[in-house]
Protein backbone atom coordinates (compact mmCIF):
# COMPACT_ATOMS: atom_id res chain seq x y z
CA UNK A 1 0.00 0.00 0.00
CA UNK A 2 1.33 3.31 -0.80
CA UNK A 3 0.79 6.46 1.37
CA UNK A 4 1.52 10.03 0.85
CA UNK A 5 1.22 12.44 3.41
CA UNK A 6 0.46 16.35 1.92
CA UNK A 7 1.24 19.01 4.10
CA UNK A 8 -2.47 20.78 4.40
CA UNK A 9 -1.12 24.28 2.94
CA UNK A 10 -2.89 25.44 -0.52
CA UNK A 11 0.17 25.46 -1.89
CA UNK A 12 -0.09 21.30 -2.06
CA UNK A 13 -3.83 21.41 -2.30
CA UNK A 14 -3.81 20.05 -5.71
CA UNK A 15 -2.01 17.06 -4.88
CA UNK A 16 -5.49 16.36 -3.07
CA UNK A 17 -7.57 17.54 -5.28
CA UNK A 18 -6.17 16.14 -8.35
CA UNK A 19 -6.38 12.61 -6.86
CA UNK A 20 -10.14 12.87 -5.90
CA UNK A 21 -12.46 10.34 -7.08
CA UNK A 22 -9.54 8.39 -8.70
CA UNK A 23 -10.13 4.57 -8.75
CA UNK A 24 -8.63 2.73 -5.78
CA UNK A 25 -7.34 5.90 -4.40
CA UNK A 26 -8.57 6.82 -0.92
CA UNK A 27 -8.09 10.49 0.59
CA UNK A 28 -7.88 10.94 4.43
CA UNK A 29 -7.93 14.19 6.47
CA UNK A 30 -7.04 16.35 7.65
CA UNK A 31 -4.96 15.19 10.04
CA UNK A 32 -2.78 17.11 12.48
CA UNK A 33 -2.03 19.18 9.51
CA UNK A 34 -1.25 16.25 6.88
CA UNK A 35 -3.73 14.99 4.22
CA UNK A 36 -3.52 11.37 3.44
CA UNK A 37 -3.40 9.76 0.07
CA UNK A 38 -3.35 5.78 -0.17
CA UNK A 39 -3.53 3.45 -3.27
CA UNK A 40 -2.58 -0.26 -3.63
CA UNK A 41 -0.27 -0.14 -6.81
CA UNK A 42 0.28 3.44 -8.07
CA UNK A 43 0.15 7.13 -7.93
CA UNK A 44 0.84 9.34 -10.57
CA UNK A 45 0.97 13.22 -10.17
CA UNK A 46 0.95 15.39 -12.89
CA UNK A 47 2.60 18.44 -12.61
CA UNK A 48 0.67 20.73 -15.40
CA UNK A 49 -2.85 19.29 -14.11
CA UNK A 50 -1.70 20.49 -10.60
CA UNK A 51 -0.83 24.12 -11.95
CA UNK A 52 2.40 23.65 -9.87
CA UNK A 53 5.33 26.14 -9.98
CA UNK A 54 8.68 24.34 -10.06
CA UNK A 55 10.27 25.06 -7.11
CA UNK A 56 6.82 23.97 -5.56
CA UNK A 57 6.80 21.03 -7.55
CA UNK A 58 10.12 19.50 -6.29
CA UNK A 59 8.81 20.03 -2.54
CA UNK A 60 5.50 17.67 -2.89
CA UNK A 61 7.35 15.01 -0.90
CA UNK A 62 8.15 16.94 2.07
CA UNK A 63 5.32 15.57 3.99
CA UNK A 64 6.62 12.05 3.23
CA UNK A 65 5.47 8.86 1.78
CA UNK A 66 5.66 4.62 2.28
CA UNK A 67 6.23 3.89 -1.17
CA UNK A 68 9.00 4.10 -3.69
CA UNK A 69 9.56 6.90 -6.74
CA UNK A 70 9.36 4.89 -10.11
CA UNK A 71 9.90 7.95 -11.74
CA UNK A 72 10.30 11.40 -11.60
CA UNK A 73 10.14 13.83 -14.43
CA UNK A 74 9.88 17.57 -15.16
CA UNK A 75 6.24 17.07 -15.03
CA UNK A 76 5.18 13.85 -13.95
CA UNK A 77 6.06 11.53 -11.03
CA UNK A 78 4.82 8.00 -10.19
CA UNK A 79 4.71 6.35 -6.86
CA UNK A 80 4.59 2.49 -6.67
CA UNK A 81 4.40 0.37 -4.02
CA UNK A 82 7.61 -1.45 -2.80
CA UNK A 83 8.29 -4.85 -0.82
CA UNK A 84 11.73 -3.40 0.74
CA UNK A 85 11.81 -2.74 4.06
CA UNK A 86 11.88 0.80 5.26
Amino acid sequence: MIEVHVIDVPEFRPMVETQRGKPDVTITGPVKGYWTITAPVELIFSRKAMKMKPAVWYGIFTGGLNGEIAAWGRDEVRVIGTNRPL
